[in-house]
């Protein structure tokens, strides 16, 4: 009897685990500094990886500051085209890869689906997200940057996108975080990550979203 009592209150665990146990993360902050200009970069280690906890600001070519305001790449970093970010990072980091980005949004949400086209994880992005709003004076996304918790340490902001028009032209500031994988999808284009300011997911895109390595966007290096 008693061992049917204990089996049963697993059971039992185990469905209301399903229903809702909390995951628990475990962010362990730091810095580093690029040698190559002497910037100093907040970094935050989750689970087996180490990633930039800021958007990279190096000077490259093929990159650029939103709107060509270099007060831009102070807050957002620089936005890279997909050949220019493939060697952005400094030694003893890189570009991640498609799959070093799934391993990350796996480590914050277990449900998350590393082979879905679209949406990737339907929380993970509320987690890697900067809080407040544009509106409110509090943050730097527009209203209502739903689901934001910023619980990863990620700090993800919404540094927006440089079209390949003739000129240029910038895009989604405070609108969307977008960010390169080193990945290619085919010769024209490559996948990456967006998080948007109206839902917490993590969306997963290539060219079949018109997206091109010719656009700019941001870059997050993972330590080697």
């Amino acid at each position: 009897m008693k061992n049917r009592t204990v089996c049963f209150l697993i059971i039992i665990a185990l469905f209301l685990c399903a229903g809702g146990c909390t995951h628990e993360i475990n962010p362990i902050p730091g810095e580093m500094m690029d040698a190559r200009d002497g910037q100093i970069y907040q970094t935050v280690k989750l689970g087996d990886q180490t990633w930039l906890a800021q958007n990279l600001n190096y000077e490259t070519g093929n990159s650029w500051c939103y709107g060509d305001d270099p007060a831009n790449c102070e807050t957002y970093g620089r936005l890279y085209n997909w050949e220019a970010a493939l060697t952005a990072c400094p030694d003893g980091w890189h570009l991640p890869s498609d799959q070093e980005w799934s391993e990350l949004i796996k480590y914050l949400d277990p449900q998350s689906r590393p082979n879905a086209v679209l949406v990737e994880s339907k929380v993970a992005g509320g987690m890697m997200k900067t809080t407040g709003t544009i509106e409110e004076g509090t943050g730097l996304w527009v209203f209502p940057n739903e689901a934001a918790t910023n619980e990863s340490g990620f700090s993800a902001v919404p540094g927006g996108d440089r079209v390949p028009t003739p000129g240029g032209m910038f895009t989604m500031l405070g609108q969307h975080a977008f960010f390169w994988t080193a990945t290619e999808y085919d010769a024209n284009s490559a996948w990456f990550r967006t998080l948007d300011y109206g839902h917490g997911k993590v969306t997963k895109g290539n060219g079949n979203t018109g997206m091109t390595k010719a656009y700019a966007l941001s870059v997050r290096c993972v330590m080697d």
